[in-house]
C-alpha cells in the first residue's frame, strides 16, 4: 500500500471538514449533541476491542450519525471476515487515516548478514521514521455486515457508581475547584482555578460532572501542565477570538471522550456560541478537526492517567505511614477505578515557555458558559 501524498491528505481533510461543517450547522456533530449516560460509546475496533482515537474517532462518530448506525463496532473487510461476518454487497465503507511513525526492518550484523535469534529466526529492529507516513484504510460498521455476534452490552454500573468515578477523577487529578453561589462555570487561568456553582444549583448530578469535565479540559492547558497554546492565546485574545474558539473545540471534544470513558454522558448545550467560529475555521483549515481531536484525545488521556498516578501516590503514602516507613517503596499497581485501561500510560509533559507570557492580571473565563437551570 502506497502512503498518501500531501494532496491525498488535503483532499481527505477537505471531504471530512465539509461533512462536519454541515453537521455543526445542523447541530448534529458528535461533540455538539447531548446524551445521557450509557447512550453513546466511542467507536471501537471489533477485532481488537480498542477504541479509535483522535480524528478517526471523531470522524467515525460523525459517519455513524450521518448514516444512522447505532453499533459502535467498526473493522476492515478482512477483520469482519475474521470475526465471522461478511460485509453485505453494495455497502460503502468509511475512510480513516493510519499514521506510521516507525518502520520494522530486518536486523543485520557488521557484515550485512541477517541476525538470527537462538531459534534461528530472523531478528527485526524498529527504527523511527524521519517523517511519519500516512495510509488510508476503509472500515465498515458492524451494521453493514451479516453473521457477526451481537454487540456486547456496556456494563456502566449504577448512576452512583458512574458519579463516583468522575468524583474520584476530579479529586485525584489535582485540580483546585471552588464552589460559589453564582450561575457561571469557568476556568480562571490566572488563579489556576475551576469555579463552579454549588452542586444543588444543577438539575442533576450528571449535569454537574459534565460541566466539570469540560473545565478540566481547559485546566490541562495551563503552562505547568500541557502548556496548550490555544488556551493561553485564547485568554489573551478574548472570547470572541478564533483562538478562544479553538480552545473551546478541544475542551468540548475532550469532555465528550472522557464522559464516554467514565460513562456519564455529555452536555453539548454550550456550543452554540462557537458554531460560526468552528465553521469558519474548518472552511479555512480543513485539517483543524484532526488537530483538535488529537489534542482532545491527549487531554482525556492526561486526565485519566494523572488521576490514576496521584491516587496511587496518595495510597502509597497512606501505606507508608501505616507501616511506619516514610518513603518506602510500594508495588506499582494502581487501584481499579473502573476506567479505560486499554491505552498505555502517557508521560505528563513539562511546561515549556510561551511567548508572550500568560497574564496573571487577566484570568481566562468561559464567559458564555452560563448555567440557567
Amino acid at each position: 500500500m502506497k502512503p498518501l501524498d500531501s494532496k491525498g491528505r488535503d483532499d481527505y481533510f477537505r471531504r471530512v471538514a465539509d461533512v462536519l461543517i454541515a453537521q455543526i450547522k445542523a447541530g448534529t456533530a458528535p461533540w455538539v449533541q447531548s446524551w445521557e449516560a450509557g447512550e453513546r460509546v466511542n467507536p471501537y475496533n471489533l477485532k481488537t476491542g480498542k477504541s479509535y482515537r483522535g480524528g478517526n474517532a471523531t470522524w467515525l462518530a460523525s459517519v455513524s450519525e450521518m448514516r444512522g448506525y447505532h453499533d459502535e463496532r467498526w473493522g476492515t473487510y478482512r477483520q469482519i471476515q475474521e470475526s465471522g461476518g461478511q460485509v453485505r454487497r453494495g455497502q460503502k465503507g468509511a475512510s480513516i487515516i493510519y499514521w506510521q511513525w516507525e518502520s520494522r526492518r530486518l536486523a543485520r550484523d557488521g557484515e550485512g548478514k541477517p541476525v538470527l535469534d537462538e531459534k534461528s529466526q530472523p531478528v527485526y529492529e524498529v527504527a523511527k521514521l524521519e517523517r511519519p507516513r500516512s495510509y488510508m484504510y476503509t472500515v465498515f460498521n458492524a451494521e453493514q455486515a451479516s453473521g457477526l455476534p451481537p454487540r456486547p452490552l456496556r456494563e456502566g454500573g449504577h448512576q452512583w457508581q458512574r458519579n463516583e468515578r468522575v468524583e474520584r477523577l476530579i479529586q485525584n487529578c489535582g485540580a483546585r475547584v471552588e464552589h460559589t453561589k453564582q450561575d457561571r462555570v469557568f476556568y480562571d487561568l490566572g488563579r489556576d482555578l475551576i469555579v463552579m456553582p454549588h452542586r444543588e444549583q444543577f438539575t442533576s448530578a450528571a449535569g454537574y460532572y459534565q460541566s466539570a469535565l469540560h473545565e478540566l479540559g481547559h485546566w490541562t492547558g495551563h503552562p505547568d501542565r500541557m502548556n496548550r497554546e490555544s488556551l493561553v492565546e485564547g485568554v489573551q485574545q478574548g472570547p470572541k477570538s478564533l483562538e478562544y474558539s479553538r480552545e473551546e473545540l478541544r475542551a468540548e471534544i475532550s469532555s465528550m471522550i472522557t464522559g464516554d470513558r467514565l460513562d456519564v454522558g455529555h452536555d453539548g448545550s454550550r456550543t452554540a456560541a462557537y458554531v460560526d467560529f468552528w465553521v469558519k475555521t474548518l472552511q479555512d483549515h480543513p485539517q483543524e478537526i484532526y488537530l483538535a481531536s488529537r489534542d482532545a484525545q491527549g487531554i482525556s488521556d492526561y486526565l485519566m492517567e494523572r488521576g490514576r498516578m496521584l491516587e496511587q501516590v496518595r495510597e502509597e503514602g497512606v501505606q507508608d505511614r501505616q507501616h511506619g516507613e516514610p518513603g518506602a517503596s510500594q508495588p506499582n499497581v494502581g487501584p481499579d477505578l473502573g476506567m479505560d485501561r486499554e491505552h498505555p500510560p502517557i508521560k505528563i509533559p513539562r511546561a515549556r515557555p510561551l511567548s508572550p507570557a500568560w497574564p496573571d492580571s487577566k484570568p481566562g473565563r468561559d464567559r458564555d458558559l452560563v448555567i440557567a437551570r
